[in-house]
């Protein structure tokens, strides 16, 4: 997870026309389990909070306990000035999940964990050098085919670290046996988790929590928080912002020859678009052979 105090670099490079209305950008900081942040959730805070919990966690295939922790974060989520904005990528980056998460037989919800990786950046960098929309360590998303040379990185690559983190995922859950335990391991690592569970002789989440590092203790209650947001926003006045473009319409190519991301005038535009599908390239031109993503009848010159 990131770290509080990384900024985003994705909105930095976005253009206000991308979304459907002009926004104000700036530096945000993560502070999902950042300890200093105290919150106090009153009685009645609490009840409606974990009524709905409830809700959602009747429809979700991964049940995740609730307890005082929860409401905590859904609070303290509720106070973060970047939610329009990243409710505003989830829109996009969503579909593309989604689809992912089927072809692999995972459960639809975890698609908010990214939410909680990266904020749905997907040149997000933690200061222990997790890359990407699902902040993967370069030893762990080496073992899944991610790769980083000084053109490409595919660990900032939305699709190539999606299907990574869906296929880690699911190895987790086959290892452990219980979704809890699996978004844990995908926290803290899965030989740390091991390890603790030999040493402790306990084997729930709930259980073990109390022994888990401080970042992993927030993270499951942080992922059915996220969902409360997603799913009870409105009635919190959360506006999401809106992107104009739509995922379902992106296109995958290969490069035939050596293609140029610098283009000024009347082709602006077409270029912001272009960088902003294509985080994954490093440079200001696409190498012959390699892969990238327009969109629509978008096409480079």
């Amino acid at each position: 997870m990131i770290k509080l105090g990384l900024t985003f670099i994705l909105l930095l490079t976005i253009g206000p026309g991308l979304f459907g209305q002009n926004i104000q950008k700036e530096k945000n900081s993560f502070g999902f389990t950042n300890d200093t942040l105290s919150v106090s959730v009153s009685k009645t805070e609490r009840t409606l909070f974990e009524n709905r919990l409830e809700s959602i966690n009747s429809k979700n295939t991964i049940k995740i306990g609730i307890d005082s922790a929860v409401p905590e974060q859904v609070k303290r989520f509720l106070g973060f000035r970047w939610l329009p904005e990243t409710m505003g990528l989830a829109e996009f980056y969503f579909y593309m999940f989604q689809k992912k998460l089927k072809k692999y037989g995972l459960p639809e919800e975890l698609k908010y964990l990214a939410v909680i990786e990266s904020n749905l950046d997907p040149r997000a960098k933690s200061g222990a050098g997790a890359l990407g929309l699902w902040q993967f360590l370069p030893a762990t998303g080496k073992t899944y085919g991610l790769f980083s040379n000084s053109s490409v990185s595919l660990y900032y690559d939305p699709v190539a670290s999606t299907d990574a983190a869906c296929r880690h995922l699911k190895y987790l859950f086959e290892k452990f046996g219980d979704w809890e335990l699996a978004l844990a391991a995908y926290n803290c690592g899965e030989g740390r988790l091991e390890r603790l569970i030999r040493k402790t002789g306990k084997k729930g989440y709930w259980e073990i929590r109390g022994d888990l590092p401080k970042e992993t203790r927030n993270y499951v209650p942080s992922f059915l928080a996220v969902q409360y947001i997603f799913n009870f926003y409105a009635d919190h006045d959360i506006q999401p912002h809106r992107l104009v473009l739509d995922y379902s319409d992106i296109e995958i190519k290969r490069a035939p020859r050596d293609l140029s991301m610098a283009r000024q005038g009347a082709e602006q535009r077409e270029n912001e678009i272009l960088l902003f599908l294509n985080p994954q390239i490093l440079t200001d031109r696409i190498s012959k052979g390699t892969v990238y993503y327009t969109y629509g009848s978008q096409k480079l010159k």
